[in-house]
């Protein structure tokens, strides 16, 4: 009976070797793996005492999420936090600087030429909450900032002008239409649904247990007093005063 030969042992790198295997940009994988540490397995061996960790690659492959190069997925990251390039298929968390200093080109030439929406998000979702988080609080240390910030903006009629050239390339793709007539129908029932619960919270301030409650209680009133007494606007209580009631 031939004896069996053992496995080969799974190949050992550092996470700077692992990168490219994985499809990540030079020193993301670290970053990553250090926002989700629960997530990534722990190194196996040191190649120097103390310093250039080891890994398997096989238990990495295993947990990286590649996403594909011609992906057409929903703009925004991926699960580690970062943005494919469509044209070289690795990873960032901004892809400003890598469309420049890679492939030469603007923001508005990568979206066209994959024929994307223009407003596709090129950042991580982390780093524009965290640009958006930077702004506010220069806005609240400085009162003055939004009204230079005005001054220098471009009138509204070349923004919109702008914008419009944007998206004329990408405005009648089926896909985009379909798409924003997916959130269409996912928004407008979240708002009608926050609506009412303002409502309700409302009725419930003023001490009543559900706007119904409180358009009942208040029929003898005038449409202002009645407003008034539940805390919302007279169209509110017009509007629930024409609704049919249940005998």
């Amino acid at each position: 009976m031939t004896p069996s030969l053992p496995e080969p042992a799974s190949r050992l790198v550092t996470r700077r070797e692992a990168e490219p295997l994985l499809g990540y940009a030079p020193g993301s994988l670290k970053a990553v793996m250090q926002q989700q540490k629960n997530r990534w397995p722990a190194p196996v061996a040191c190649r120097v005492k103390g310093r250039a960790l080891l890994y398997e690659l096989a238990a990495l492959q295993d947990i990286s999420q590649r996403g594909e190069v011609r992906s057409r997925r929903r703009a925004g990251s991926d699960p580690d936090g970062l943005v494919t390039c469509l044209t070289c298929g690795r990873r960032y968390r901004s892809l400003g600087p890598h469309l420049a200093r890679t492939h030469q080109m603007t923001a508005a030439e990568y979206r066209a030429e994959h024929r994307l929406p223009a407003t596709t998000a090129l950042m991580a979702d982390d780093v524009r909450a965290s640009l958006s988080r930077t702004r506010t609080a220069a806005m609240a240390d400085d009162p003055d900032l939004v009204g230079r910030m005005r001054t220098a903006a471009l009138p509204q009629e070349e923004l919109l002008r702008r914008s419009a050239k944007a998206r004329a390339g990408t405005d009648n793709l089926p896909t985009i239409q379909a798409a924003r007539a997916a959130g269409a129908h996912r928004t407008l029932p979240a708002a009608q649904q926050a609506r009412q619960d303002a409502l309700e919270a409302k009725a419930h301030a003023s001490g009543f247990t559900s706007m119904q409650d409180a358009i009942n209680r208040t029929r003898s009133m005038t449409n202002k007093a009645a407003a008034e007494r539940i805390g919302v606007g007279i169209t509110t209580v017009k509007r629930w005063r024409r609704k049919p009631t249940d005998d």
